[in-house]
This record gives C-alpha cells, sequence and structure tokens, in this order.
C-alpha cells in the first residue's frame, strides 16, 4: 500500500486529482480541508484528522477510520459502506443520507464509535455492527437500520422519526426521552432497553420482543404492540395489516429536531 502524507494529498486534489485509491494516508491532519467528492475507497485513514473537513459525496468505502477524527466534519451523501470506525469521532459530524452500510468496529477489542449530536437523517446503516455506540442526541430521522447489532447503544434523546429498525438488536440499549414518532421497530430486540420518556407514538412493535423493558412515562399512543393490537386511541387511519407489515409508512408531523417530549 503507497503512502503519502496529507499535504501531498491536497496538493494533488487541489491540481485536479479525484482518486486516491488504497493508498496509506493514517496520521495525516487534514484539518478543515476541502475534500468534496474525493475517491479515498479502501484507503488507511487509522487516526487521521479529519475535524470539520468537507468528504461530502466523497467515496469512503472500505476504508479504516480506526480512531479516526470525524467531528463536524461534512460527510453528507457519502459512502462509507464497510468501512471500520472503531473509536472514530463522528461528533457534531453532518451523515445527512451517506451510506454507512455494513459498517464495522474492526479489532479484537474494538471501541465505538462516537456520533452524539451527528445528523444521520436518511442514512442508510443496514447490518452495521456497532454494539455500545454513542448516538446521544443524534437525527436519525428516516434512516434505515435494519438487521443492525445496536445492543448497549446509547440513542437517549436522540430523534428518531420514522426510521426503519426492523429486526434489529437493541437489547439493553438506552432509549430514554428519544423521539420514535412513527418508527418502524417490527421483530426488533428491545430486551432489557430503557425506553422511560420516550415517544413512541404511532410506533410499530408487532413482533419485537419488549423483555424487562422500562416503559415509565412512555408516551404510547397509536402504537402497534407486539401481539398486534393498538395500544391508546384506536381511531386508527391506516389499515392495520398493511401497516404491521410495513407497507405503510407514518410521516412525521411534529418538529424533526425534537427529541423530547
Amino acid at each position: 500500500m503507497e503512502r503519502i502524507d496529507g499535504q501531498e494529498l491536497l496538493r494533488l486534489y487541489g491540481r485536479g486529482q479525484r482518486d486516491f485509491l488504497l493508498l496509506e494516508i493514517c496520521g495525516a491532519s487534514l484539518s478543515r480541508a476541502g475534500l468534496s467528492r474525493i475517491n479515498l475507497m479502501g484507503t488507511d485513514l487509522v487516526a487521521t484528522n479529519l475535524s470539520g473537513a468537507d468528504l461530502s459525496g466523497a467515496d469512503l468505502s472500505g476504508t479504516d477510520l480506526t480512531r479516526a477524527d470525524l467531528s463536524y466534519a461534512n460527510l453528507s451523501d457519502a459512502d462509507l459502506t464497510h468501512a471500520i470506525l472503531g473509536e472514530a469521532n463522528l461528533t457534531g459530524a453532518n451523515l445527512s443520507g451517506a451510506c454507512l452500510q455494513g459498517v464495522i468496529l474492526g479489532g479484537e477489542e474494538p471501541k465505538p464509535p462516537n456520533f452524539s449530536g451527528a445528523n444521520l437523517t436518511r442514512t442508510n446503516l443496514c447490518n452495521s455492527q456497532l454494539p455500545n455506540a454513542n448516538f446521544r442526541g443524534a437525527n436519525l430521522t428516516g434512516a434505515d437500520l435494519q438487521d443492525s447489532n445496536l445492543t448497549d447503544t446509547n440513542f437517549s434523546e436522540a430523534c428518531l422519526l420514522g426510521t426503519f429498525l426492523k429486526q434489529v438488536n437493541l437489547s439493553r440499549g438506552n432509549l430514554s426521552r428519544a423521539n420514535l414518532f412513527g418508527t418502524y421497530l417490527a421483530e426488533a430486540n428491545l430486551t432489557g432497553a430503557d425506553l422511560t420518556r420516550a415517544n413512541l407514538e404511532c410506533v410499530n412493535m408487532y413482533g419485537a420482543d419488549l423483555s424487562n423493558v422500562n416503559l415509565e412515562e412512555a408516551r404510547v399512543i397509536l402504537a402497534i404492540m407486539p401481539d398486534g393490537r393498538v395500544e391508546g386511541d384506536r381511531r386508527l387511519e391506516y389499515d392495520l395489516p398493511d401497516f404491521r407489515r410495513g407497507q405503510i409508512r407514518v410521516t412525521p408531523v411534529v418538529e424533526a429536531n425534537s427529541a423530547s417530549i
């Protein structure tokens, strides 16, 4: 794997080059760099400082971002498919429209990334391995996390409006004060999860495992419970069989950044 330093990358990028595949740039300082639509597929970016960088539309698929600093970076519409994010700092990052399908932590004793306060609207996180990750206060409106491993993950005060969480593993997760209006949780594993003061209005939990879930002071209105019954006001305007199968997605009508109730 060829190695180049951060300054050389910036020089070549400034001359119009956009493809930097399978390189080693680990430990470089690229803070606040403008690198939109750069192709870094398969590149080693371990411990690289990319805080505040513009990586919108970038191809970061298969990159190793272990211990990378991506705080407040612009990763909107970026492709991070199968990227390694162990210990990565994504605090306040903009990941709207990004694809994080199949992201992993990597390593023998991987530590989770930090997504606290990040913008993950419409992000694809299907089949991801993110146990113990921190999504506190993050905005995941319309995101797709189907079949992901999110055990022991922190979603406290997060905005999960209309998020697709079918068959996810959220066992022992912290979703206290999270806004899950219209979220699809069918067949999800919520064993031991904390949902205190969470907004569960119009949530579909058909077939989900709610064993030992803490629902203290949770707002449960028009919610489809694991056995198919509707909890709360029964004046439902949807066709229930279709709603249970996920063929109807509820469009949130409350403020997208309102995480608490």
